[in-house]
């Protein structure tokens, strides 16, 4: 769904840019600028929401350390198969929205790609030189139209004045690159098949080449018999729509342009119009506003969270698929970090880049709760899921308590996910350094395994990592705000 999303956003931008084209500038003589606007903000309306602009918060110094002691593993062959908790051989809604339009975009793109072709084919025919253009000769079919600098002519429908004039117009469009401005055009279609204004966008973009393409021409010979030649071969067949045909848009606005003066210079200042629409967009798709929602359920703002990205420098950790287990734990750490801070919550991590770190360094923050983030690998492929390792609280049952607490609360949280299952009893493992030398209630968040394909797929996903993070940080504020209640 998320791009779906991402094509509405398009949408919208598309709907808005043409909607200021027709109201400020279509009326416009400036046929070359206006050209640029449309191509312009075609493409704007593609990039903007694809950017994201966000303040990062703050990342601390990284630390060096001399004292190395044994890198500890975690095994999890002890670990069953559990089986994913979305498999439910169903298509979502989502998923019907999203492969519908795939099929709709691989047939557009398939009759396109057959036009292309047809045109490329006939480009192979025998032409003649003239000032430029490759001039081929042809009674049927498309006739009288232009292809890059390609020129399909019916010779016998013209005279001699006439087929100057025709090449002419043609030279315009070959010269002005018109033809590659309808394959971006076609792209763009390809993408946006389902909505009417990418089509309102090809028709005004096309009006545009052929007004500046008779704007040029007409210059060059007389308007009236310029105007006269439109009319002679004035034709409603339809053509290829990457072809240039030389009657193809409609001939009354065409022949009134003609006859129309040029626009006065100081309506150029009309085309600034498009600087607070751009600020909008921008502002509105491109920057992250904040998330009202977020502060509300911001986390107390004296508690202090430590953070931990197992593994690092030489240790790879685990490996699978061309992935290692230093990387993905780090990477889960920034996000987690970062949207810890956005939400208020007190964040200390051991590391921030690729670093070899001691057990005892990574234990040596002070704070209320460890997270440490591993994952996983196994010699049997189909063992999955996330897994919550803790230590032996022995006779501290304050400890104990607080460890049952974010245990049940990530557990809730993490169950939610699709995707990715979850093994719903912590494991308590006995003589972990991490989780048994930390003062506070230490857990290690194993995220999944790396040889199986489903986790690594899902870990390897920038959209379901930030779900991961958003899902752990959610976790903690909850399990912070029962803490203070119960102070």
């Amino acid at each position: 769904m998320e791009f779906i999303y991402y094509l509405l956003k398009v949408s919208i931008c598309l709907a808005l840019f043409f909607g200021t084209y027709v109201l400020f500038l279509k009326k416009l003589s400036f046929f070359k600028v206006n050209r640029m606007y449309l191509l312009a903000t075609l493409l704007l309306s593609f990039a903007i929401p694809s950017l994201k602009f966000e303040r990062s918060p703050e990342i601390a110094a990284p630390r060096f350390f001399s004292d190395y002691d044994t890198v500890e593993h975690i095994s999890g062959k002890s670990l069953s198969p559990i089986v994913v908790n979305d498999a439910t051989g169903f298509l979502s809604i989502s998923d019907l929205f999203f492969y519908t339009y795939l099929l709709g975009t691989l047939i557009f793109l398939s009759v396109s790609c057959f036009k292309i072709y047809q045109l490329i084919r006939y480009t192979g025919s025998e032409f003649i030189r003239i000032d430029g253009l490759k001039v081929i000769y042809k009674k049927s079919g498309f006739v009288n139209c232009s292809f890059f600098n390609y020129v399909f002519i019916d010779q016998d429908s013209l005279t001699k004045d006439e087929m100057q004039i025709l090449l002419t117009h043609e030279r315009v469009h070959a010269k002005q690159l018109h033809t590659l401005d309808k394959l971006v055009l076609l792209f763009c279609k390809s993408l946006l098949w389902f909505n009417p204004v990418i089509y309102w966008y090809e028709a005004a973009l096309e009006e545009v080449h052929e007004f500046e393409a008779d704007q040029i021409t007409a210059t060059a010979f007389s308007a009236d018999i310029y105007a006269n030649l439109l009319i002679g071969l004035g034709s409603k067949k339809p053509l290829n729509p990457i072809l240039h045909g030389f009657s193809k848009q409609p001939l009354k606005t065409r022949i009134v342009r003609l006859f129309t003066k040029t626009s006065p210079a100081r309506l150029r200042w009309y085309y600034l119009t498009i600087i607070p629409l751009l600020v909008c967009l921008s502002w509105i798709f491109a920057f992250k506003a904040p998330d009202i929602s977020l502060k509300q359920n911001a986390g107390n703002s004296n508690f202090v969270l430590v953070l931990d990205a197992g593994h690092g420098g030489t240790d790879k950790g685990a490996e699978g698929g061309g992935f290692s287990e230093k990387d993905l734990a780090l990477l889960i750490l920034q996000k987690v970090n970062r949207i810890a801070n956005e939400r208020n919550v007190k964040v200390i991590t051991t590391r921030n880049i690729d670093q070899y770190l001691s057990l005892k360094d990574r234990v040596k923050a002070k704070g209320d709760l460890l997270i440490s983030f591993h994952l996983n690998q196994d010699i049997d492929p189909e063992i999955n899921g996330i897994q919550l390792l803790v230590g032996n609280a022995g006779a501290d049952s304050a400890k104990r308590k607080k460890l049952d607490k974010i245990s049940y609360q990530l557990y809730k949280n993490l169950s939610q996910l699709n995707g990715i299952a979850v093994d719903n009893i912590p494991k308590e493992v006995e003589s972990l350094y991490i989780l048994n030398r930390s003062s506070a209630p230490a857990i290690i968040l194993e995220l999944g395994y790396l040889t199986n394909l489903n986790d690594r797929d899902y870990l390897t996903d920038p959209i379901k990592q930030d779900e991961l993070a958003n899902t752990i940080v959610s976790s903690i504020i909850e399990y912070s705000t029962i803490l203070n209640r119960e102070k």
